[in-house]
Formats: structure tokens, sequence, C-alpha cells
């Protein structure tokens, strides 16, 4: 006879299960007693846990016990030091101690379905948690890749890249693990980690948060704001020689050319330490706070010089450092970032290599916005579009792609107003006079359709394709050419096709555009510089320089990308990318010696009335607008007369 469970016998069993009090332990006593590393996950040292061997761990998961009143706790340290197994530790340990439902938030799907993974080996490997989780089985949901059913809660492992995903379920215990790889903004609803918490708003003092990640770049790590935020606590190890506690920092690394001594020079006694009395250091360190933080926030920060014998070792850095240095050399700064990121725990500023914003001011020359200086011989305009004004950028081009800041404006008022775009208007049929006399029209115009403007500069744009005034929009794919070879049509009939007559948008590849920026900044004079007016705002050279190139892992690829503090303002850079465009539009990167020295010949050709045409160096007056200007020179457009009319605009 088939023997069924017995009900009565099942329920009296949980209930005195359930009489029992839980275990009083800290999450690093619990872990020694209890945890263990599974094989099968292909870790390094499988068997018990033991916290003596990363003694700088044990105070991370104290503060992480649901008893500890921290309510957030913030690793920013490098990898493979102690982030995913105190997770598993905290984990392991609420699952037995104190249940509750668990959310657990990855970067990616793939990483999310991998640590699932290796949560689910280390439940079957620890006997007190395979108790209490439900055991897989084909046909139940209730243990699967990203659900685990305990008693008392479920765990949840997710991507942190959905709002649904963090939106639809409460949880007292949150755990974000390389929230530097998260979104900045998830599917328009905010950050996602103000987002993670609200999922534990109603546990109130009982929550627990943790955060983990190795920082990126400086102004957009989001653990380093967590960290700042935070009491910023640092390790100290004691000098076996002196005894005196400090934190090692890596430039007191010493080691020879051959790599043969490698040694840690004290900073107190100026003794040389050799890596083999780091086990007794780190047995003996401490976490000392720097700040006082906000009151609920634990932050610690480790380098890998903390790794515990056997593991990286300080022969390892140093090669490594001077396999990174040797590349920055070369003008490849991406082995240098991870070696500060991965090994370091330190925040990337690529503004150090970089040309900063004071350097540019410094060379600001002599000449008023609105004039055309000598060696300026065409012009083109950018306008960037923002939720209560416009900007425009006038630049004057001249042989070899030299160029020269002709104008700066800031047209104040709502882009949704038509009334703004018709003050823009008129500022691009303003004429500029050259040191000649001649006066200068612009010649090509691109206008960012980004953001939330774009049926208005659709609209604008529509009927001035005569004039060669263009929507803009930078590409998402890396490697683009700067402009587009043709552009694409927006405009759809009623029967679903595109209509011809309708407004067209360029493609523009913006990191290709923005490295030949940057890297011409450096130039002062000839082929390829930058001059800058006086009259400019301080703050413009800091928009130039806003951005820096980091490199990502995105799914085991590399990416190569340009970003900016999410304070930082980066709108005069767009402005020199959309008249970098504006000039691939009109050939000027094509140009050779006979066809720049028809454009000086033209601009040579003042007016005969004009009593500055032989004044080389006479001040020049604002730009005008006159309704039957002298002759201006010629704009070398290869393009056809655009038509003005569209048909889209009388379609039934």
């Amino acid at each position: 006879m088939t023997r069924y469970a017995d009900g009565a016998e099942q329920y009296r069993s949980a209930y005195l299960r359930g009489l029992q009090p839980d275990p009083e332990l800290w999450v690093d006593e619990w872990a020694d007693q209890y945890m263990r590393i599974p094989r099968e996950t292909g870790a390094a040292e499988p068997g018990p846990y033991r916290t003596e061997r990363t003694p700088y761990a044990r105070e991370p998961m104290r503060c992480l016990s649901p008893s500890h009143p921290a309510k957030r706790v913030v690793t920013m340290v490098a990898s493979q030091l102690m982030k995913t197994q105190i997770a598993l530790n905290w984990i392991g340990g609420c699952i037995h101690m104190a249940p509750a439902n668990i959310l657990m938030l990855l970067p990616s799907l793939a990483l999310a379905k991998r640590v699932s993974g290796r949560v689910g080996k280390t439940i079957d490997a620890t006997p007190v948690l395979r108790k209490r989780v439900a055991a897989p089985r084909s046909r139940n949901a209730s243990n699967t890749m990203d659900t685990k059913e305990f008693e008392g809660g479920t765990l949840y492992a997710t991507t942190a890249g959905s709002a649904s995903n963090l939106a639809e379920l409460a949880a007292r215990y949150i755990y974000g693990d390389e929230i530097d790889r998260w979104d900045v903004d998830v599917d328009n609803e905010g950050d996602p980690i103000e987002l993670a918490e609200t999922r534990a708003s109603t546990f109130g003092r009982h929550a627990k948060v943790y955060f983990s990640s190795s920082p990126t770049i400086k102004g957009a790590s989001r653990i380093a704001d967590l960290f700042a935020q935070s009491d910023q606590r640092h390790y100290y190890v004691p000098c076996p020689h002196c005894g005196e506690r400090q934190v090692l920092e890596w430039e007191n690394l010493q080691y020879t050319d051959d790599y043969r001594q490698v040694q840690y020079l004290c900073c107190t006694c100026g003794c040389l330490i050799d890596e083999h009395h780091k086990g007794e250091m780190l047995a003996r360190g401490e976490w000392r706070a720097h700040a006082e933080g906000d009151g609920e926030t634990v932050g610690f920060t480790l380098n890998a010089l903390y790794a515990p014998l056997g593991w990286v070792s300080w022969l390892g850095l140093a090669k490594q450092y001077d396999k990174a240095k040797a590349a920055q050399d070369k003008g490849d700064l991406e082995p240098m970032q991870v070696f500060y990121n991965t090994r370091l725990a330190r925040l990337w500023d690529a503004a150090q290599e970089m040309t900063k914003a004071s350097e540019l001011k410094a060379r600001a020359e002599d000449y008023p916005l609105g004039s055309v200086p000598r060696g300026a011989l065409i012009l083109t305009a950018a306008v960037d579009t923002q939720h209560n004004r416009l900007e425009l950028l006038v630049i004057g081009w001249g042989e070899g792609m030299e160029r020269w800041v002709v104008d700066h404006q800031v047209i104040m008022g709502d882009p949704a107003d038509e009334r703004t775009w018709a003050l823009l208007d008129e500022k691009l049929k303003v004429r500029y006079r050259h040191v000649s006399g001649v006066e200068m029209a612009i010649c090509a115009t691109g206008i960012d359709s980004g953001g939330h403007h774009t049926d208005e500069v659709y609209q604008f744009t529509r009927l001035r394709r005569w004039r060669n005034v263009l929507a803009l929009k930078g590409s998402s794919r890396a490697g683009r050419p700067v402009l587009a070879q043709r552009p694409s049509k927006v405009d759809v009939t009623w029967r679903g096709t595109t209509h011809k007559e309708g407004a067209e948008l360029w493609m523009i590849g913006t990191d290709t555009a923005k490295d030949w920026i940057y890297n011409r900044y450096a130039l002062g004079e000839g082929p390829g510089a930058l001059h800058f007016s006086k009259d400019l705002p301080d703050d413009f050279y800091d928009q130039a320089v806003a951005e820096r190139k980091i490199a990502r892992y995105v799914k085991g690829h590399k990416r190569i990308e340009w970003i900016k503090g999410k304070a930082d303002r980066n709108e005069a850079l767009d402005l020199l990318v959309y008249n970098l465009a504006m000039a691939h539009l009109l050939g000027l990167n094509r140009y050779r010696e006979a066809e720049w020295a028809k454009l000086r010949q033209a601009v040579s050709q003042g007016s005969l009335f004009d009593a500055q045409a032989n004044a080389e160096e006479a001040p020049v007056p604002a730009p005008l607008k006159t309704a039957s200007p002298p002759p201006a020179a010629p704009a070398p457009v290869a393009l056809g007369r655009r038509r003005s009319v569209s048909g889209y605009l009388n379609r039934r």
C-alpha cells in the first residue's frame, strides 16, 4: 500500500520548530559554525567557512546581523576580496535565524542566474539551509533559478534593470551587487537604488540593505556616493617592526625593476615589510571610521594589498601596474582604469590624463564673441534643446579644420512654445562680420532632436532644409561615422509609408566625434586646434571637458563609453559635436588647399564702402542683420538645393 504523509505529524513538527528560539548569533559566528563553501562552485578553498582567513570581513558581517542597528551596509572594495561571500553568509544567516523576504539584485540577467546558481549550491552544501529551503522539483515553482522559498520567506534573484522587478514585492533584506554597473535610470522611473530601498520601507528599523561594488569613474560612481554618506571605515593593520597601525596604500609598495624584492614601506618607522607578515597583520587589524556619516550607513573600503596569502600577491599587483603604466604611456588608459577600480578600489579620474578646463580657459584669445577671426572661413551652427532653453553655438572653420568659437548664446524659453523657435530662427539669419569686412552667413545648422521636444525639432527643420537646418540624433552604436551618409525619413503618411518630402533625421557618431574633439584639445594652433573667445563664461570650459572615456564589460564584451558625472553639464561638448557633424555635412573634412584658397579669396573681398575693410586689427562690431547685405562668402555646399515644400503638411 502507498504510504501517505501524516499531516498531523508534519504540523506538530513544524509547530515545535517554531517554538524553538532562533539562534542568537552574529552573522560571522553563524558562518564559522554552519556555512560550507561547495566545491561545485569552483572555489579555491572549499569546505567549512573560516572568518579567520579574511579577518577584515568579520565587522561587515556583524553590521549585517539582524540585531545590529545599522540600516545600510556599503562595501567599496577590490574584486575577489569579500563582497559576494559576505552576501552569501548574510543570506544564509537570515534564512536560518531571522527569515523574511530577500531581494537580490544584479546588473544583468546572466549574472543574476550565475549568482543564483551559486546560492543554490551553497544551500545544498549547508545542512541547516538545506532543511529550510524547498527542494528543487521540475513541477514545483518553489525552488527555481530566480525564486527559492524557505520557511518564513522567499529569496528573489533578478536584475536591477527593470522597474517591475523593483516594485512588485516587499522585502526585509535587500542585496545589490556591482551597483556601479546598474542603469542610471530604470524605465524612466528614477534611480534603481532608491527604487530598491523602497521595497524595504514597510519593515522600518528592521530592514537591512547591503550594497557592494568596486568603484568606477569619478563623479559617476554610485558606490562612491553611498560610501561618502557612511562613516567611511578603513582597515588599519600593525607594522610588524614598530607596531604602529596604518592603512595599506599603493604608493608605499616598493619593488625593484626585476621584481625580486617586493616590500611595503612603513610610513612610521621606515622599515620594509615582507609579504609573509601579512597574515599576522590582518589578524591584528581593526576598522576605524574616518567620518560621522548619516547615522544609519556603515561603509567599508579595502584594496587588493589586503588579499590573504595565496590570493593576489604584491608581486602580481606590481607586474599588473607596470603593464598598465606601459599601456598608459602609449595612450591606452583602459588597463590603468581597470587597475584603479578592481585592484585599488579607487575612483578613476580620466581628467587627470586629459586636457583640463583651466588649460582651455588660459588659452582664451582677445577677440569678442560675434566677430569672425581672420583664420575662420566658413560658419556652422549647432543648437542643443533643454527643458527651459535652447543653446546656440556658432563655429568658424579654417584650413585643416581649425576652429574658432564665433558665438555662444542661450535662448531662454520653453521649446514647446513657438515663440522660442521664432527667436532662434532670427538668430540663425544673423550675419557675422569677418575682420576683412565681409559679412558671413551660417551655412549649416544641426539641432539636437533628443529629449522631450523631438516633434518641435522636426517641425522647425521640416521647412528649413533648403537652409541646411537639420535634425540630429546621436547613435547608440560605437564606431559610427561622425555623420551618416544619408538621413532617415521620420514622417509617415496615413498609409504607413515614409513621406519623401517630410522631416529628415541625421544620425551622428557621438563617440567618434568626441574622440576627434578630445584628441585635439591640446592643440593651440594649426589644423584641428580650437580657439576660444575671452567673452565665454567659465562654465563653458567645464562643460567642454565634462565627459570621460571609460571601459565597461557588458555580457563579457568590452564596451568603451563616454560618461559624465551625474551633476555635471555637457551642453558645450554636445554643441561642439553637432558643429563637427555640420562640417562633415559640408565636406570640410575633405577639403584640400584649392578649396580653402577659394574661401580665403572670398572672405578677403570686403566691401569698398566698409570703413574697416583695410583695418586688419580694428575693433569688430557685433553681428548685424541687414536688408541688403554686402556680398557674402559663398557656401561650399555640395548638396543640391533643397525644396521647402512639404506634402506632409498638406496630407489628408
